[in-house]
């Protein structure tokens, strides 16, 4: 039985990937500090940050395939987030190093490792030289380096994932936090927000998870951009949530918040060449789902 380790598994993403591989012949262990609630997953006790620790740990276990989609987003200090994001990734992919058996070793990027890209350039391809401009994105890009420069037997392949959605969304992503506040009354709302002209591209993250698993069982290997290939405003997805919620929503518009590149678009057609991937589910269809997990208090 083929053994696949996931780091992360308790995180936004994570959870939808253990969803997807529900029901499959594998052995699924999840390493980590928080507990995984699942029947179908062994959960191993382990801090990340520990190399020493986590080498002992992957050497025990052997695995065939780790999905890493552990990790920090904003907000944290850079120290953090190097810690969290870099520091980490490196740990991970000496300890797979030490084992001297083949493995796939699937990672989450992040759209924040490129930067404003051009207009002229959008969808952006792979190709495309990233210069992240933010903590966040400076950290993702280093990790990404880190794992596409795994040694032999590491089958390296990094996905980066431009704007997740969908329940379970954290309140730390705008979508989240506007779910949440609007999901906490029945009333008008009085709602504080940046600029909602900024262009993203928003993909579900049942949608990530699928890309994850098909690149997983695929011989694809190096960097593939997980996205829809079009993109949405912010404005956009508040206007969903705010007509899910059926309350009257006053903007008060603070532009002078950092708000990032103006548009944002992945191409994806390396992914779908090698997998055979397509985005299935709609923003619409996104924010719906993530506004009824949190009406039903599972958000």
């Amino acid at each position: 039985m083929s053994v696949w380790v996931i780091t992360g598994g308790s995180g936004f993403i994570g959870q939808h990937v253990l969803d997807a591989l529900a029901g499959r012949d594998l052995q699924l262990i999840a390493l980590g500090r928080t507990p995984i609630e699942r029947n179908d997953v062994r959960h191993v006790v382990c801090d990340l940050s520990q190399s020493d620790e986590l080498a002992e740990i992957l050497r025990s276990i052997q695995p065939d395939v780790v999905l890493h989609l552990a990790g920090k987003t904003p907000p944290a200090t850079r120290e953090e987030l190097d810690a969290a994001n870099v520091q980490v990734t490196q740990n991970l992919v000496d300890a797979l190093a030490n084992i001297e058996r083949p493995v796939r070793l699937i990672a989450t990027g992040s759209a924040a490792e490129l930067g404003p890209v051009p207009t002229e350039d959008l969808p952006v391809g792979e190709d495309y030289l990233p210069c992240p401009e933010t903590d966040y994105g400076r950290s993702k890009f280093a990790a990404t380096q880190i794992v596409l420069n795994a040694p032999p037997p590491i089958t390296p392949v990094v996905a980066r994932v431009f704007n997740p959605t969908g329940p379970g969304m954290p309140a730390g992503q705008a979508f989240g936090r506007f779910a949440r506040l609007l999901a906490e009354g029945d009333g008008p709302l009085e709602l504080e927000v940046g600029d909602l002209t900024p262009r993203r591209d928003f993909v579900d993250a049942r949608d990530v998870a699928r890309a994850l698993i098909l690149l997983a069982e695929s011989s694809a290997t190096g960097l593939f951009h997980v996205g829809t290939s079009v993109s949405r405003s912010i404005n956009d997805g508040l206007d969903i949530l705010s007509s899910l919620s059926g309350r009257t929503v006053t903007i008060q518009q603070n532009v002078q918040r950092s708000s990032g590149p103006a548009d944002s678009r992945a191409d994806v057609r390396k992914l779908t060449t090698a997998t055979g991937w397509r985005p299935e589910i709609s923003l619409e269809q996104s924010l719906a789902d993530l506004w009824k997990s949190l009406r039903a208090g599972r958000g």
